[in-house]
């Protein structure tokens, strides 16, 4: 009696595994071929064999080659009224790039998984072939892991569009930032 017990209560949890119920938080990896082309606002190449593609949530893609604590190469696009995850500093079409690296400087600031954030590079770079910024920085997580990333933002009309990679400051960042280098040339903002 006790086993057809754990059976009915395994039945619903095997179910939600297979189906990739968020809430469970298993992630449910895709294959893609050589380019993924967004509807009609960006297309970028992706990253070489041995790099996953998380499942894309609207107009977001995540890749990573050992784990998403190891390495995380983000890209996305967001409507520009879109509220951040903890800065209350909103975008506006209006904005120069110094104040949209701002905003997203502030958001990371304000992340309480993170600390002793420190950038070490804010300037004016192509981002997709429009005018943008890159972002060089290094934080503490709140396992003290040291990490280091790259941040490309640029605001085109109405959209915001982003391309980053974080990694562990040892190995990881060192051994896959030219992957993410050639992968970010790829990137074109199609709108």
């Amino acid at each position: 009696m006790r086993r057809g017990k754990r059976i009915i209560v395994l039945a619903p949890i095997l179910t939600a595994a297979l189906v990739g119920n968020a809430n469970l938080a298993i992630p449910y990896w895709v294959e893609l071929e050589h380019k993924y082309v967004s509807a009609s606002k960006f297309e970028i190449d992706i990253p070489p064999k041995g790099w996953r593609l998380k499942a894309p949530v609207e107009d977001e893609l995540i890749f990573t080659r050992d784990g998403l604590s190891l390495q995380s190469l983000k890209i996305g696009c967001r409507a520009i009224e879109k509220e951040f995850p903890f800065t209350k500093k909103k975008l506006a079409k209006e904005m120069r790039v110094e104040q949209v690296a701002e905003v997203i400087i502030d958001d990371f600031s304000l992340n309480p998984m993170i600390s002793d954030l420190h950038v070490t590079e804010n300037g004016t770079a192509d981002v997709g072939g429009r005018i943008g910024f890159k972002i060089i920085y290094s934080y503490q997580t709140k396992d003290k892991l040291k990490k280091e990333g790259i941040y490309y933002g640029a605001l085109v009309d109405q959209w915001y569009y982003y391309i980053y990679f974080e990694a562990p400051a040892r190995h990881y960042f060192p051994r896959d930032q030219s992957t993410f280098e050639k992968i970010k040339e790829t990137f074109k903002i199609t709108l």
